[in-house]
């Protein structure tokens, strides 16, 4: 029930965001898992722009939030969370980067993680993000709103 009222308690563009997450987190999910990133990042390319109109009352970062609360409710993981928000910046006109990293662990293996940057630092994520991981520099700047159609691995 609290998490109804915190829902309603939104404007209708934050709902419109986190409607849009519910839906797209498990579709991105799924893909990931059977198609992998670059046929899910095409198929969010190809999805019609939703109301852009929606999006632009609110800023870069409270669009994070809110696909982070989506995600959360969903359990998604880091690449589903970016790649949704990367879309939703994107429908808005906003330049953010999904960036990938890799930590290594005090067990000697390695932990991969993605995030979206916008103005240069990580908006789903902690500011000290990059004190623990290592930017991937192979994908930098090749996956970005501006340029959707440039990543291939």
């Amino acid at each position: 029930m609290r998490r109804l009222h915190k829902y309603l308690a939104l404007s209708p563009a934050g709902r419109a965001i986190v409607l849009r997450s519910l839906l797209l987190l498990p579709a991105v999910a799924a893909l990931l898992r059977v198609r992998g990133m670059e046929p899910a990042r095409a198929w969010l390319g190809r999805l019609r722009p939703f109301a852009a109109d929606d999006a632009s009352a609110l800023a870069p970062r409270e669009i994070a939030v809110l696909v982070g609360a989506a995600g959360a409710l969903l359990r998604a993981r880091c690449l589903p969370r970016s790649l949704v928000l990367w879309r939703l910046l994107r429908d808005r006109g906003s330049s953010a980067e999904i960036r990938l990293g890799v930590a290594k662990l005090a067990d000697g293996s390695l932990s991969a993680h993605a995030w979206v940057e916008f103005g240069g630092a990580p908006l789903n994520e902690r500011a000290d993000l990059l004190e623990r991981h290592a930017a991937l520099p192979a994908l930098a700047g090749r996956f970005t709103s501006s340029r959707p159609k440039t990543l291939s691995l």
